[in-house]
Order: structure tokens, then sequence, then C-alpha cells
């Protein structure tokens, strides 16, 4: 079987990247031309140093007189100041424009993480993700808050210094441009070279964060089998080869800085002899020779600066290319769908296949919910029950048949409002965490929501929806979060929601209140609940009993009662264990100690 998504996620191309960063910029011209204005300026005001200290030299050498030498002094310092202040001007313009630019790719990247199917985000690793809206946006922030107004300011203060060294004599001018192809070349077999380095460094500690990333993550596991050698081993390899990639990013550096300083050598020489020759022959005045002489060592700063930095523009530039290419994976928006509205909430399984790297999950499994009608899935343990729950909910997608909800397909964009048993509590208040469902939610609706779900507890905490919950307020335990994802249903109100064993991680005291909350959640909308106790069965308007990945049974609780099959087994084996029904109209309070942990996943397109 094909994998339905590529093994890493894409790294935008050189084109691609820089037709965005210009549309991007495109939204802050104004503030980018003002910038632009101010740093030229300073660029213009710096270069005349060099020729007003050589005239100095000049009104010395010539006893042009105090008052001429003091005038040239006091111009310089006026230059000085005008472009100190143009540059900070220029500076603090730039950064305001380069941060706001960052700022939309740093949402749209992590809006893009959010988004993505999770079967897209485990195809490429947690880890590759991860890296990208952290360290990618962290090299990409620093370059544009550090190295971009210095690297325009130098590139500016480069342009400006060759045209007063063709102005104070052509000659010297190209004498400075010996050292040119030294430069040239240098850097061109840097950029060439260190591209793929940078970027095969990314990938590799990307790579080596998910190693152990799966190895925190997997701890108990790994050491239940006495596995921690493999595992360590698995790490190292990776750590290897990515501090022997790094090894070759430094050894690109070290012989590009040594060019570098070739070069500068070879055309501060140039100029040097070019100047003596020329003023021993009588054609310039030494105040020229030192003004030639001066302004191409004032070069070896902005040189250095654009050169030397261009191993950080690089790490940059591969981190913008895999923002980017983040940015490009995120789905369009969607249109009007069927399921939005309750009259077409209907949801239609046909003949749907789904297999784990060649195992089968799914086998031809056919079924159909009716619009606002519930229906339990039952079965062992590896039986698919949570694999349908994941292709209703569109987190995937089958390798046979279709899902429909609604009539129209469903898919990462349209998916069901899904609820697991996987539970997590965010940091923040009550409210916070609740509205993570409908953020717009008045604390009205957030306490309507928390009274229809039976979850009275919460109004005893001490500040209510504004107690602080989680690691750094008040401690929830599974049941109380649990209670808290099926009030997020409640406020989001989708037509259609699936539930996978959203009660399983509850203990016995709350469990009968979350079971009336389950009940509050599907009333009145299309529900595909995983039951993990046959209570929820019972109170469902249909039972499909898979095996094997099969629908072994279909029908209601009573039909399958009464014949005499799988279901009737399991509800026999069951019976002492499942507690009477109970009006679901009449939901019971939970005590006062239920802490909850349940994590409401809203898949893409619901409210």
């Amino acid at each position: 079987m094909t994998p339905p998504y590529p093994a890493v996620l894409p790294v935008a191309e050189a084109r691609l990247t820089r037709r965005e960063t210009l549309r991007r910029l495109r939204s802050h011209r104004a503030r980018a031309g003002s910038a632009a204005v101010a740093l030229t300026a300073a660029a213009a005001a710096a270069v005349t140093a060099p020729p007003l200290l050589g005239a100095i030299v000049d009104a010395v050498l010539d006893d042009a007189g105090v008052i001429h030498v003091v005038a040239l002094g006091a111009a310089l310092g006026l230059a000085t100041a005008v472009a100190a202040l143009l540059g900070l001007l220029g500076g603090r313009l730039l950064t305001t424009v380069t941060q706001a630019t960052l700022a939309g790719l740093r949402e749209d990247a992590f809006a893009a993480a959010l988004r993505l199917p999770p079967a897209r985000i485990e195809a490429s690793g947690t880890s590759d993700v991860v890296s990208r809206v952290t360290r990618d946006v962290e090299s990409v922030s620093e370059a544009a808050s550090d190295l971009l107004p210095d690297l325009l300011d130098s590139a500016l203060a480069i342009a400006l210094t060759v045209v007063a060294l063709a102005v104070l004599d052509p000659r010297l001018a190209l004498a400075g441009l010996l050292g040119l192809p030294v430069h040239l070349y240098v850097t061109r077999r840097f950029l060439t070279r260190s591209r793929p380095v940078y970027r095969d460094i990314r990938l590799l500690e990307s790579e080596r964060g998910q190693s152990v990333l799966e190895a925190v993550h997997g701890a108990d596991t790994v050491r239940a089998y006495r596995d921690q050698e493999r595992v360590l081993t698995t790490v190292a390899e990776r750590s290897e080869r990515a501090i022997g990639r790094q090894r070759d990013g430094v050894r690109l550096r070290n012989a590009f800085v040594g060019g570098l300083n070739a070069a500068e050598f070879l055309g501060l020489s140039a100029v040097l002899a070019t100047g003596f020759v020329l003023l021993s022959a009588g054609e310039i005045t030494v105040g020229t020779a030192t003004a030639a002489a001066l302004a191409f060592h004032r070069l070896f700063g902005p040189i250095g600066a654009v050169l030397g930095s261009l191993d950080d523009v690089q790490r940059a530039t591969v981190g913008l290319s895999r923002l980017v290419g983040l940015t490009t994976q995120v789905p369009a928006a969607p249109g009007p769908h069927p399921a939005d509205s309750a009259s077409g909430a209907g949801v239609e399984v046909r003949e749907v296949s789904y297999a784990y790297d060649g195992r089968p999950a799914l086998d031809r499994v056919s079924l159909r919910i009716a619009p606002g009608t519930t229906m339990a899935l039952v079965g062992a343990s590896g039986s698919g029950k949570s694999t349908l729950a994941h292709l209703v909910a569109g987190l995937t997608t089958p390798d046979g048949g279709e899902v429909l909800l609604g009539g129209a397909p469903a898919d990462p964009a349209r998916g069901a409002y899904l609820v697991t048993q996987e539970t997590h509590l965010f940091r923040g208040t009550l409210a916070d965490n609740l509205r993570l469902a409908r953020p717009d939610a008045s604390r009205q609706a957030l306490a309507a929501a928390l009274r229809d779900c039976g979850a009275h507890w919460a109004f005893e905490l001490p500040d209510g929806l504004d107690t602080r919950v989680g690691a750094d307020g008040v401690p929830l335990d599974e049941a109380a979060v649990q209670h808290l994802a099926l009030a997020r249903v409640l406020l989001a109100d989708p037509p259609v929601v699936v539930l996978d064993e959203a009660t399983a991680e509850s203990g016995a005291g709350p469990r009968a209140a979350l079971h009336e909350a389950l009940a509050s959640v599907t009333r009145d909308r299309t529900a595909l609940v995983v039951a993990h106790h046959l209570h929820q069965a019972r109170r469902a308007d249909l039972v499909a009993v898979l095996a094997d990945g099969r629908t072994a049974e279909l029908g209601t609780h009573e039909e399958l009662s009464a014949a005499g099959g799988t279901y009737a087994d399991l509800w026999s084996a069951a019976a002492g264990h499942v507690p009477p029904p109970s009006s679901a109209t009449t939901p019971a309070a939970a005590p006062a100690s239920v802490t909850v942990r349940a994590s409401a996943v809203p898949h893409e397109g619901t409210p």
C-alpha cells in the first residue's frame, strides 16, 4: 500500500520563497520605502568621512589655517551625526517592516501546523513540524531583527564607497577591485556548498529530535521490554550524523572567512601601491591617497558584515524555505458543506478499508447513520472501532471506499467533531479551556454548557470560570477534564460528533455523571460512539459490532440482545455490571472532588 503522505514535509524552492517573501513585504511598502531612503541617506553621509579626512590632511600640509581645518572637522562631525541619526531611523523602520512580515509568516506557519492532518504529521515525524515552528522561526526572526538592517546598511556603504573611490581617482577604484574576483569566488563557492549542508543539518536535527521524543514518550514501554540499549544507540547514531554534517558546515565557514581575509589584504595592498605610484608621480595629493586608503579600509567592515553574515543568512534562508513549505500545506478554505447543517448531517461509510503498515484494520465496512441518530460501535480491542471513528472524523483517509458526511466526502477540512479518551488540560483558566471550542463564547454560554452537561463541580471552584487550572492552578483529574471536553462539544454545536471512548478514563464515582453528559452531547445530532461500556450501547439508536475489522452485527440493542450472537454474549457477561437506565434529562451532579482531563479535538471545519 502506498503511504497517503510523503515521509517529509516539503521545503519551498528558492523561487517560491522569494515570491512569497516579496508578496508579504508589499503590504508594508510605504514603511519599507521610507526605511530605504533613510538608510541610503545615512550611508551617503557616512561615506563623506574619508574625503573630509583627506581634505584635513591636505589643509594641514598646505598650512591652510586653523579656521579652515576646524571647519572641515565640524563638517566631519556633522556628517557622522547625520549618518548615525538617519541610520537609527532607517533601522527602526526596517525592523518594524521585517517583524510585521515575520509575524504574519509565523502565524500562518503555526496555523498550518495546527491544521495539518494527524496522519500527515505522523508520516513526517512530530519533530519536523516542531522544529519548523520553533527553530526555523527563531533563525528567521534573528536574521530579520539583527542581520537585515546591518546587511542593507553595509551594502549601501559598499556601493557608495566604491563611488567615492572613483571620484577620488578611478585608478584607485580599479586597484581596489583587484580583490573582487577572490571575493566572488569564495562567496559563490560557499553559497553553492553550504545550502545543502544546512538543509541536511535541519533534517538530521529533526530526525534526532524525533528519536528523542519517541524515547521519552515511550519510556515505560522501552523499560518494560528492556530496549534501552537499542533506543540509546539510535539516538547516538542520529546525533553523530547531525554533528558530522555540522562539522562540514564549520569547515565551509572557516574556508570562507580565510578567503575573505585574503581578498581584503590583496585589495588594500593594491590601493596602497597604486597610491604610492600616483603620489610619487605628482598626480594625486597626500590627502587623496590617504582618503583612498581610508575609504578602502572602511570597506572591510561592511564587506565582512555582508559576506561574514552569509552563514547566518543561509541558515535563515533554509528556515524561511521550510516555513513557506509548511504554509503551502494549509488546506484551502472550505466552502459550504452539507454536514454544516443539521438537515444534512448523516454519515455513510461505504466499503471502507484501512491498514496500518500492511496490517488490515478495517475490511470493506459499510454503515449508515441517519441524521440526528446515534450509533454505538462495540467490539474487542483491535477490532477497528477507533480506526473507523478517526476516518469519520476526517483525521485520515481510507485506503479503499469512502466516508460521506451529509452526502459529501469527509476530509481533513470537514471532519466530524472528535472527542477521544486521550486527555489534555491546557494552562490557563477554566474559561480559556472551554473557549478552545468557541473563542467568542460569552460567559453565559460557557456556564450554560457546563450546566447542560452536568459539570456542576465547575461552579464550586474558587474563582468559577476564572479559576486557573492545570499545573499552575487547581488540579483536575481525568474525569473532570473529560467533562470539559464534552462541554466543548455543546459550545461548538457540531452537527456530527464522534466520541471515541470519551469516558474510558473516568472512575466509578463520576462515570454516571459523564454518561449523562454524553446523552446531552448526542441529543439532536448525529453521533458515532465508540462504546467503552455497554451502558452507552444500550442508549444508542443502533449498535454495530465490529470483529476483525468487519461488521459482525448491526441492529438495535433489543434486536441484538435477542439474536443470541456476539453482542448478546457481551451483554450477558456484563449484565451484572451495567447500571439501570436513567433519564437523560436529569443529569446527575458529579462529586465536588471530580477533576477532569478530556480532550475535545475539533477537526478542521468544525465551528
